[in-house]
C-alpha cells in the first residue's frame, strides 16, 4: 500500500531527459504570436498578389498588341474587337474568360487602336490598363491607402 501512495507523477522519458506536455497557456501564447505575425504580413502579401495580377494583365495586353499587328499585316487595318482576332486564329479564346480583368478593344481603325484591361471583381483595387498601336502600356491600379500599381513589369 505504501508503494501506491509514494508514486511519482507520470512523465515520459526521452533519452536521458524528462519531457512534459505543453500547457494550454503555452499554446495560447504561441497561437497569439502566430496571429500577430500573420496580421503584419498580410498587407504585403495582398499587394504582391495584386502586382502579379497586374503583370498578367500587362502580358495579356501585349498579346493583344501582337495579334493586332499580325492582323494589320494581313488586312491593313486593325481588328475592331477581340472576337475578330479570335476567329482569325490570332488570339486564344481563353482571354475572354479571365477572372480579374475584362479585356476589350476600345477603338480601332486603319492606322491606330487602343485595347484596355479593366480590373473587376474586387471592392478595393480598381483601374484600367491600356495599350496602343505603338505598344505603349499605360494606366494604374489603385487602392487609396496602398501604393498604386503601374502597368508593365516592375
Amino acid at each position: 500500500m505504501t508503494k501506491i501512495l509514494n508514486r511519482k507523477p507520470a512523465t515520459k522519458t526521452v533519452g536521458k531527459s524528462l519531457r512534459r506536455a505543453m500547457t494550454l497557456m503555452e499554446l495560447v501564447i504561441v497561437m497569439t504570436i502566430l496571429g500577430i505575425l500573420l496580421t503584419a504580413g498580410m498587407p504585403s502579401f495582398q499587394l504582391a498578389l495584386e502586382q502579379s495580377r497586374a503583370q498578367v494583365a500587362s502580358a495579356n495586353l501585349e498579346t493583344i498588341w501582337s495579334a493586332q499587328r499580325l492582323y494589320w499585316l494581313e488586312n491593313r487595318t486593325y481588328a475592331p474587337d477581340l472576337t475578330t482576332l479570335q476567329s482569325a486564329g490570332m488570339l486564344d479564346a481563353s482571354l475572354a474568360h479571365q477572372t480579374f480583368f475584362i479585356y476589350e478593344i476600345v477603338s480601332a481603325d486603319a492606322s491606330s487602336f487602343v485595347a484596355s484591361a479593366t480590373r473587376v471583381s474586387n471592392a478595393k483595387w480598381n483601374g484600367t490598363f491600356t495599350i496602343d498601336q505603338t505598344g505603349a502600356l499605360s494606366g494604374v491600379l489603385s487602392d487609396p491607402p496602398r501604393p498604386s500599381i503601374a502597368a508593365g513589369f516592375q
